[in-house]
């Protein structure tokens, strides 16, 4: 998990012989410390770290698997605090926690603690260490003390132990690292802040999905410019803006890339070289006109009169009304404290006292009437200043999920809205950044003549002609849609337009040269009527194999669970949500990990399991399914080619080249297959199951 330290640490009694170098990040100063005696075959049990509250009888509940994905700058309290447990119970140790944009260590709760496998004493502690977190407490209840610490995972001497599926015990683990120069803890956010019984006496019940909430980021501060200084390790639209005008991808995320990028940009247009963007970078680029001024006067209000704001929204329209009602941190976000303040400004003005900033309070701002302004012809034109994102929630994301479709009308801007907006961006020739601006927004309502329906197929003998007019997306569901899956093969014939049917619809869409859409047209139905002259396929190279794509959810996908639900099916949900007991009853226990799924993946969390949830579960615990049969080598691009490298952690640029080639062949070399460095079913496959879960 980690790259090669600057020193070889030393444990009591030898236990850290011979530990290689590696660097982690933010690291413990000492490495040395005094004997505390023989450990080993010939001396006594070695102690285990003791809790300083009385911990509960209650087990804290462990989430699912909450994969690292942000780019945080600090080292969470929980990892800090575990490593100086172990420390101070087994002597001093290097360990590592923030490394830049890495998985768990990207977020600051990822813990690597130096330790040597290959010396017998230091194995023995290793091994006690791990085990005592996995092991069962007197009650049976499996890693227990891992639960209690809020442990996601642990990888340690090519093995690997997971708190979400303790049932599933110490599985071969097969990374690029061995991890037999240091034990890698990874925590949950619950863990990362110390929210569990073996800090607080008092056991999690409902365990937190991410940082947000807890901890939240310190708002960044004003330049006169009127845009924040921002240094790396800085997210959000600002850092998009900025990117921008100094030619790197607009992600969002101010990283060493963007940092190297910009003090060139300052460096070639007269500003000092700070690689911040402080306020002489930002007034430079307003006079260049390549970002909009920020210092008008109050008077820019107006155009905010038909946006409609409460808690969960954030951009431009909340920093406006933030700065011009007062008393307020200027940063974008509709929390708790601009809730309170707007319900203080309604009552001081005789508004109704409703936190919600609407056509009244903006009129009160202007000083004009309170007379709400005429509604607009189009009903998102309200919206049209709204910046949402990630995590938005509100009025203005079912207005959004329902004009773009394909989406649950939920208000809650998740992982799928997401994915449906960068969708519906590269349809349209914006920029795909998942966010929704002005630009979505006025593509959105701009008309569209409707696109001419191809002439029906010449010929009606064909089964599939009485469908050729018949539009299909993800979620439909019938008759037509078995009709489409067994002409279009490669699929379950089940009736649901899932994810993998859109998948396989897209792939035959390129492969006829039609518009790649995943949607099922009058176009895609001509093309599976024509009468086609197989060609010969040749053989694939070895371990590049396209397998089925269908996986241990195939078979259960047409059925619906809920409490109550008894049998096979419900065994293959338990795997699947990890964490429970896998007896094939659906329970209480099971209910409520569903519900917690659900709402991780943003679908409504009603506790039935139905297609759209297990299309979600499936995606969970095979994350490379869409690319099972994409064949993939040398010179290969897109974004098959940056799954593939986020699945081997190498560079996600897009591009198959020899570091991938060479990462690739090492993976098959872990699997046992023939290391061709193409990657094909096979490959995908194996590449997956290293993956942690």
């Amino acid at each position: 998990m980690s790259q090669p330290l600057a020193a070889t640490p030393r444990h009591p009694g030898s236990f850290a012989r011979g530990i290689p170098v590696r660097t982690l990040g933010v690291l413990s100063a000492s490495v040395i410390a005094l004997p505390l005696g023989a450990v080993g075959a010939q001396a006594a049990p070695l102690p285990t770290p003791k809790p300083t509250v009385t911990l509960p009888d209650a087990l804290d509940v462990a989430p699912p698997y909450q994969k690292g994905f942000r780019c945080l700058s600090n080292a969470q309290p929980g990892p800090v605090a575990f490593a100086k447990l172990l420390n101070e119970t087994y002597g001093t140790h290097v360990y590592g926690i923030l490394r830049t944009c890495a998985a768990e260590h990207g977020e600051g709760r990822a813990l690597d603690w130096m330790i040597n496998a290959k010396d017998p004493e230091s194995l023995a502690l290793g091994n006690a260490i791990t085990r005592w977190l996995a092991a069962p407490d007197s009650q049976g209840r499996l890693g227990a003390m891992a639960k209690r610490l809020g442990i996601n995972y642990i990888i340690w001497n090519r093995q690997q132990w997971r708190a979400y599926d303790p049932a599933r015990g110490w599985a071969p683990y097969y990374g690029v690292s061995p991890h037999t120069d240091h034990i890698h803890i990874s925590f949950n956010w619950d863990g990362a802040y110390k929210r569990n019984s073996w800090w607080t006496g008092t056991a999690v019940t409902t365990p937190l999905t991410g940082p947000t909430g807890v901890v939240p980021p310190a708002a960044p501060v004003m330049t006169a410019s009127g845009y924040p200084w921002l240094k790396q390790g800085a997210t959000g639209v600002e850092v998009m803006l900025a990117q921008k005008v100094i030619g790197v991808t607009a992600d969002g995320s101010f990283g060493p890339l963007t940092a190297t990028a910009l003090g060139g940009w300052q460096s070639g247009h007269g500003v000092a070289a700070t690689k911040e963007l402080d306020n002489a970078t930002w007034t430079k680029m307003v006079s260049l006109g390549a970002v909009p001024s920020r210092t008008s006067t109050a008077s820019e209000l107006e155009k905010y009169a038909g946006t409609t704001l409460r808690v969960g929204s954030s951009g431009e329209a909340v920093k406006a009304l933030q700065k011009a009602i007062g008393k307020l941190t200027v940063d974008g976000s509709y929390g708790p404290l601009t809730e309170a303040r707007v319900k203080e400004y309604q009552k001081s003005k005789g508004l109704a006292v409703t936190g919600v900033t609407d056509a009244a309070v903006w009129n009160a701002l202007m000083g004009k009437s309170t007379t709400p302004p005429t509604s607009t012809t189009n009903p998102l034109a309200k919206y049209a200043t709204t910046t949402l994102r990630l995590w938005s929630r509100g009025e203005a994301v079912s207005a959004l999920q329902k004009a773009i479709g394909k989406l649950a009308v939920d208000g809650s801007y998740g992982m799928l809205t997401e994915a449906r907006v960068k969708e519906y961006q590269k349809s349209k020739g914006l920029a795909v950044t998942g966010v929704t601006d002005a630009k979505v927004w006025a593509a959105l309502m701009a008309p569209v003549a409707p696109a001419p329906t191809p002439p029906p197929p010449s010929t009606t003998t064909s089964p599939l002609a009485k469908y050729a007019t018949t539009t299909l997306r993800l979620w439909s569901r019938g008759e037509a849609v078995s009709a489409l899956q067994k002409a279009i093969g490669k699929l379950a014939v089940d009736g649901s337009y899932g994810m993998l049917t859109e998948a396989r619809v897209k792939e035959y869409q390129k492969s006829k040269g039609l518009a790649v859409t995943g949607v099922t047209d009058a176009k895609v139905w001509a093309a599976l009527m024509a009468p086609v002259a197989p060609a010969p396929t040749p053989p694939p190279p070895s371990g590049t194999t396209t397998t089925s794509t269908s996986t241990e959810f195939t078979t259960v996908k047409s059925t619906t669970l809920r409490t109550g639900s008894t049998g096979a099916a419900v065994k293959t949900l338990q795997r699947g949500l990890g964490g429970l007991v896998v007896d094939g009853a659906f329970g209480s226990r099971t209910l409520a990990a569903v519900k917690a799924f659900q709402t991780s993946a943003a679908l409504s969390a009603t506790g039935v399991v139905d297609t759209r949830t297990w299309d979600a579960l499936e995606l969970k615990v095979h994350p490379l399914l869409p690319y099972w049969g994409t064949v993939l080598k040398r010179g290969s691009t897109g974004t098959a080619v940056k799954a593939l490298q986020g699945a081997l952690r190498i560079t996600a640029d897009g591009s198959f080249g020899a570091q991938t080639e060479t990462a690739v062949r090492e993976a098959q070399k872990a699997a046992a297959l023939t290391q061709t460095g193409v990657v094909g079913t096979v490959t995908w496959k194996a590449i997956e199951a290293r993956m942690p879960r």
